[in-house]
């Protein structure tokens, strides 16, 4: 994508929609706000309303409305969760469910996300977190388009919380940021990402997702060892019952578990044969995901080998391995790196691009 720094100002005012609480799937929340709405018309303000689902929309005092919105900070309670949000939202009906969605500003939506995704590092990680989640928030606009709104508030996005009263050190860090993003080659507004630990080194985003991304794959050495050789995950074994890792990926407990039969220059698993059924690395790491757990399989940098009947997976790292390394990037900069020379460490097709408003 390339882009004008007029529509690149553009993009950078819009504000964003991101759906919030999907994971709690609430069928009542309790809303706190200055200015609440039943579709069209005003109801009582200040006020504190519990909404719920009705047979046709959603219901409050009585009434039924398609939206209940809201304008300026909001808090809303659902459960034991109570968290505070920024902007505007809106609460609607959708499967039986309450589906919110908050329209927030770019710049007062990062420091949550920063807060979540890399909490008590030196400022510097903490600045280059704030401009890969910026450039990741700009370029994520269509990840859930056919739903209606751009981002999810989980890790299919990026983590966010709304207004965190405990991250004055990542908000700091997003105003010593604002505005700046990362461009290939100066011009181009591409995904940028960012994962855990990478164990020494990381991938493309066209070899793991099979799209254009930011970022080329790089070792990520030091003359000590990777740089993210501390992290608590940058080694681990997992090991998985034959028959239950069969029942996992559908297929019959038969021949052999796990045979790689492509991997990228990190050495992470592009393909593999299952118990004689072929299927993408990422596939693979999503059905382990979803019947052991998200954390179980921490990486596709993987071997495995089987003894009686159970397969003992050894791997290092810790997520999808593209762009910014985390654990390295907090290593680095507790060395002295400043932002601008770990961005370019991750992301050497970059250039660091401050675009005013």
């Amino acid at each position: 994508m390339l882009l004008t720094t007029l529509t690149l100002c553009l993009m950078t005012a819009e504000p964003l929609q991101v759906r919030v609480l999907e994971r709690e799937r609430p069928v009542t929340v309790t809303l706190t706000s200055e200015r609440l709405r039943c579709d069209a018309d005003p109801l009582p303000s200040p006020a504190e309303l519990t909404v719920g689902v009705g047979e046709k929309g959603v219901a409050v005092k009585g009434r039924t409305c398609t939206v209940v919105s809201s304008t300026g900070v909001t808090t809303v309670t659902t459960g034991d969760v109570t968290r505070r949000y920024p902007g505007a939202m809106e609460v609607s009906l959708e499967g039986g469910a309450l589906r919110l969605i908050n329209t927030v500003d770019v710049e007062a939506y990062l420091p949550s996300v920063v807060q979540a995704e890399l909490s008590g590092g030196p400022p510097a990680a903490l600045e280059a977190q704030a401009v890969v989640s910026r450039t990741f928030a700009l370029t994520g606009r269509n990840r859930h388009a056919r739903a209606g709104y751009h981002l999810c508030d989980l890790t299919h996005c990026q983590w966010y919380r709304g207004l965190e009263a405990d991250a004055p050190a990542a908000a700091a860090a997003v105003k010593k940021t604002k505005g700046q993003v990362l461009l290939v080659g100066g011009i181009g507004l591409k995904p940028a990402f960012f994962h855990s630990s990478c164990g020494g080194h990381t991938s493309t985003s066209s070899d793991i997702f099979h799209e254009a991304g930011a970022g080329p794959a790089i070792a990520d050495a030091t003359k000590d060892g990777a740089a993210c050789k501390g992290a608590p995950d940058f080694a681990w074994t997992w090991e998985a019952d034959r028959v239950e890792l069969a029942k996992a990926v559908g297929s019959k407990p038969e021949g052999d578990a796990f045979v790689p039969l492509a991997r990228d220059k990190a050495g992470r698993v592009l393909e593999v044969s299952v118990f004689g059924k072929r299927m993408d690395g990422a596939e693979f790491g999503s059905r382990i995901g979803r019947a052991f757990g998200w954390q179980t399989l921490k990486s596709l940098k993987v071997t495995a080998s089987e003894v009686e009947n159970t397969v003992t997976f050894k791997g290092t790292g810790m997520g999808h391995g593209v762009g910014l390394c985390q654990h390295g990037t907090l290593a680095l900069a507790a060395k002295g790196w400043d932002a601008k020379k770990l961005l370019l460490r991750y992301f050497p097709d970059c250039q660091v691009r401050q675009v005013e408003e």
